[in-house]
């Protein structure tokens, strides 16, 4: 790819700015070609350094929209890393892979860092995935754009919630049926934060199932497999001890 190419720079940094991505308010189409032609970007990092006395020098660039361009860019460094890396605009990393790879690595550094063996370790990551993301981190040029957007302050790190303890370190549970308290989605935090893993369907590598009412036929499963069964009461004096 000719990174400097005017037209493929225009749609990197639609692409960029567009909703799914960095989703940059007021700033449209037009005025990635016209910041192009006019030398004011060289790359996708170089809209988080326009200035505000260049930009009202340009035609039909009044107070109020220079301001909403600007606000627009500088809102958009509080999106989380997926965003970011998403983004970039690598080959076969959309929103969904670009979520899962930040989850499993915890940054754009590490993901950097990854070689394609441990990136196809990832589930839901394929091996041209895999391939086009080490190429895109090993080409020195988009190194130096994503270091530019480091120094411009976007976030490169999941922010993580810190495990309260990890007293379900090393377990594995299934949640089925209606818990009397607890959604499904604060059962599964909960258990994550204590340490515990929670995957969807019952084995017999399950430590546990978590079971409601209207268990259903992952109760029968448990059942016949010998995993135990909890409730959520049993579960909260789990996490206790």
């Amino acid at each position: 790819d000719n990174l400097s190419c005017p037209e493929q720079l225009v749609r990197r940094v639609e692409y960029f700015v567009s909703r799914g991505a960095m989703d940059v308010d007021g700033f449209g189409a037009q005025t990635a070609v016209l910041l192009a032609e006019k030398g004011l970007i060289h790359d996708i990092a170089d809209i988080y350094y326009l200035d505000r006395e260049t930009l009202l020098t340009l035609e039909g660039f009044k107070d109020k929209k220079v301001d909403n361009l600007l606000n627009g860019v500088a809102a958009s460094k509080q999106q989380p890393p997926a965003r970011v890396l998403t983004a970039l605009g690598i080959r076969y990393v959309g929103s969904v892979v670009a979520g899962l790879l930040v989850d499993a690595l915890g940054g754009i550094d590490e993901l950097a860092a990854a070689t394609a063996e441990r990136l196809q370790e990832i589930e839901g990551v394929g091996e041209r995935t895999a391939v086009a993301v080490t190429s895109w981190f090993a080409n020195e040029r988009n190194r130096t754009v994503l270091e530019k957007l480091r120094a411009a302050g976007l976030t490169f790190a999941a922010v993580r919630p810190a495990p309260r303890a990890d007293t379900l370190a090393g377990l594995t549970f299934v949640i089925t049926g209606t818990l009397p308290t607890l959604s499904r989605d604060e059962a599964k935090a909960l258990i994550e934060a204590h340490g515990g893993k929670v995957t969807g369907s019952v084995s017999k590598n399950t430590s546990y199932l978590l079971a409601g009412e209207k268990a259903g036929s992952k109760l029968s499963k448990a059942e016949s497999l010998g995993v135990p069964v909890l409730d959520e009461t049993s579960l909260m004096n789990l996490i206790q001890t």
